[in-house]
């Protein structure tokens, strides 16, 4: 999710304070220096530190700040629902298919694993993820499906409706998919775990640093911000949706997505009791996903996308309290307490990309809204490879050029061109079938 204040999150109110990072301001050396400290930078960071290398994290705000510190906090061990092994064999072949998909069947397992090990403190529960249609066909579809998660190595079950609705208390959903290695965590509290332990692990954080320019010198490259530089034989790019202009290859290369979630008041004990009784979060198979989970604090957090009119912020509060109000019984009035907002990255196929801008600056990009999970994964092997523990024969993605998305300079404009015919399916799948 895109710059702008963390004032208004759930997560910046009830989190732990983080450390604040000082700007780099000096001209140092490093082996590596990772731009962006989301969980995708935190984790390669970390990892290319208990690797022995010697690593810089440059981060234009603080650890956290973007998607990473924004989002609804699910933790989903499962590509998007449309990409099952035969979609992701055709997208990158046999080989690589088959070690994205074992690396996302763990993915659940690396994050609250890493939780544990670090001792990280962001009320992580690993209680599941649920997955149910939206409809009769979409039932049908994830039935289908669920023989290929676990032949892919994914921990999950099969739901009916009658369980489902056990598991949820929301009687206008289907049967689905229950992955048994998801669940939730606080995300900026997590991130700034993260970012203690890279610090712990030898890695130099610097914050409030953007970075103005990467520049090829020597054998290695020049990272300088307004009052500092690095120089290092590799840098990774692990900016996503916060890149700005300033690699434009990057830049062309995803769709910027705005999204926006809002937290309730705390819920009164009846409430909680029959609504996600067992605390695991919900997302159902819409194309405006309805998702759903319960704040530590006692609270629901949901959002989604809203349409690019003035005063969004607003309108995002009305859509998604009304949309509780509708979907959700026995609900009191609802307030939205909480809202904030930002963007996160997609690409075209849904899937990530492990790119070569130039021999020695490279980029991962693209979790589509299976950030916490899957970044946390792919940063430990991108940060494994970085210390020779990975062999490029070895690596989950395929190493590629980048891959401009048509039309890249609006892009960001497709996701809010689209979400009315979105809306309007689903309005018309859940109705009629």
């Amino acid at each position: 999710m895109q710059t702008g204040s963390q004032v208004g999150s759930l997560w910046e109110a009830i989190a732990p304070a983080g450390k604040q990072f000082a700007p780099l301001r000096a001209s140092i050396k490093a082996d590596v220096v990772v731009v962006g400290a989301g969980f995708l930078g935190l984790s390669t960071a970390l990892h290319a530190a208990e690797g022995g290398r010697d690593v810089v994290l440059i981060e234009t705000h603080q650890p956290g700040f973007g998607a990473s510190g924004r989002n609804t906090g699910f933790v989903v061990p499962s590509l998007k629902a449309s990409l099952g092994p035969a979609e992701v064999t055709r997208a990158l072949g046999e080989k690589h298919a088959d070690r994205l998909l074992r690396l996302v069947s763990g993915s659940g397992d690396t994050v609250f694993n890493l939780i544990r090990r670090l001792n990280i403190d962001c009320s992580a529960l690993q209680n599941g993820w649920l997955q149910p249609g939206h409809s009769r066909e979409a039932e049908d579809a994830l039935q289908k499906r669920l023989p290929r998660l676990l032949a892919a190595g994914i921990k999950a079950d099969w739901l009916d409706r009658k369980a489902m609705l056990a598991q949820t208390g929301l009687p206008f959903l289907h049967g689905g998919i229950r992955v048994l290695t998801g669940g939730s965590v606080n995300p900026l509290a997590y991130a700034r775990g993260l970012a203690r332990a890279a610090e712990a692990a030898g890695v130099r954080v610097f914050g409030d640093s953007p970075v103005i320019s990467v520049e090829k010198t020597g054998n290695g490259w020049r990272v300088r911000t307004a009052h500092g530089e690095v120089v290092a034989e590799r840098v990774v790019m692990t900016t996503n949706a916060l890149i700005g202009n300033l690699l434009p290859a990057l830049r062309a290369s995803i769709i910027p997505a705005r999204v926006f979630q809002i937290a309730t008041q705390v819920m009164p004990e009846d409430v909680r009791q029959r609504l996600l009784p067992a605390m695991a979060p919900v997302a159902d198979t819409r194309r405006h996903t309805f998702a759903l989970r319960w704040s530590p604090d006692g609270r629901l957090v949901t959002g989604g996308m809203v349409a690019p009119l003035p005063g969004r912020l607003a309108l995002a509060e009305k859509k998604f309290r009304k949309r509780l109000e509708r979907l959700v019984p026995g609900l009191p009035e609802v307030r939205a307490e909480y809202s904030w907002t930002g963007v996160i990255a997609g690409t075209l196929d849904f899937l990530p990309r492990l790119m070569r801008l130039e021999p020695g600056l490279d980029a991962v990009i693209g979790c589509n809204g299976r950030g916490i999970a899957l970044t946390t994964s792919l940063g430990r092997e991108v940060g494994m490879w970085l210390a020779g523990q990975v062999g490029d024969d070895q690596l989950t993605l395929p190493v590629t050029a980048p891959r401009p998305v048509p039309f890249s300079s609006i892009s960001g404009i497709m996701p809010d061109m689209i979400l009315p015919v979105w809306e309007a399916r689903d309005a018309y799948e859940a109705r009629f079938r």
